[in-house]
């Protein structure tokens, strides 16, 4: 036998409507959108500039899929869009981010910068005139740069764990990385100017990765079941990531 359960009198206890609105009406992504309409278009670029706060989700997703759309995943890396935020970017800033699209942040983002990343840059900064060291701050959540196959990401501050956890071809310098960093990373070049937390590369196969332990911590901190520990002592091995971390140093500076 069945039971009618017990409800609110006279509410319904079945679905009415063939769907829910979202809350999430994404007025800043539609206006990003419109706003650069002509400029993807035309393939001509340009620069834009915005107001953020931390209920924004997902921005830089819907004009990657209006840029892939028109011109698949490079194909305005030459022209690129170029647009700058400050304040604090809700979940997915620069979620699935194409070739073509540069998002520049002044303040800080909430977890999964990036993911689903394939191509342009994101860079993230605090204000120029905080008090905070950058490199002791964080600046961005956890699970950034998730499933990431290309592109490049710049992080004045720390991120949180999980950081480029299945990248596979993104090139990424941040100041400090939590726990679980590097997680079943296949691909990509990540440098760390800064700690680590525990747990480091555990199910890492492919890709390079560059920590700087300045307090010999790293090797207790990483695990060991699938990488090799070397230290970069020959120009070779130097140059990969001295040019990111020069690159690093001139967007920082020139911000």
């Amino acid at each position: 036998m069945l039971a009618e359960g017990i409800g609110a009198s006279g509410r319904p206890n079945y679905c009415l409507k063939p769907r829910n609105d979202p809350e999430d009406k994404g007025v800043l992504a539609e206006r990003m959108v419109a706003d650069t309409a002509v400029a993807v278009r035309d393939k001509t670029g340009g620069r834009f500039r915005y107001d953020i706060r931390n209920d924004d989700r997902s921005i830089g997703a819907r004009l990657s899929g209006r840029i892939a759309r028109a011109h698949g995943n490079l194909g305005m890396k030459d022209a690129p869009v170029e647009i700058r935020f400050n304040g604090t970017a809700g979940q997915s800033f620069g979620a699935w981010n194409p070739g073509g699209l540069h998002l520049y942040l002044e303040g800080d983002a909430n977890d999964y910068v990036g993911k689903g990343m394939a191509g342009g840059r994101i860079v993230l900064h605090p204000p120029p005139n905080t008090r905070f060291r950058c490199g002791e701050s964080v600046i961005m959540g956890n699970t950034c740069l998730y499933g990431a196959t290309g592109g490049h990401l710049y992080a004045a501050g720390l991120a949180g764990e999980r950081f480029a956890v299945r990248n596979s071809g993104a090139v990424v310098v941040v100041e400090g990385v939590g726990d679980h960093g590097c997680e079943y990373m296949t691909g990509g070049v990540v440098v760390v100017l800064g700690a680590a937390g525990l747990n480091f590369g555990a199910g890492m196969t492919g890709g390079f990765a560059f920590v700087l332990d300045r307090e010999n911590r790293f090797f207790d901190h990483c695990n060991h079941e699938l990488v090799d520990l070397h230290r970069v002592d020959t120009e070779a091995t130097a140059a990969i990531p001295g040019a990111s971390a020069v690159q690093f140093r001139d967007l920082m500076a020139n911000i």
